[in-house]
């Protein structure tokens, strides 16, 4: 089975810090810890943190 949790959180958290003028959400996410989510889903093995971005136009 393919799990693709933590690659659709990974995806959100690098849109996210992609985006210029975000750094209130950015100190929010980190002031609360919201990365160790990704950390710990890599250490459960609940997928893997790659993934592509294809536009549907």
């Amino acid at each position: 089975m393919v799990y693709y949790l933590l690659a659709i959180d990974q995806a959100s958290i690098d849109l996210v810090y992609a985006q210029p003028n975000n750094q209130d959400l950015v100190k929010r996410i980190e002031s609360r810890h919201g990365l160790h989510q990704l950390t710990a889903m890599r250490d459960l093995k609940m997928g893997n943190p790659q993934y592509e971005l294809i536009s549907i136009n």
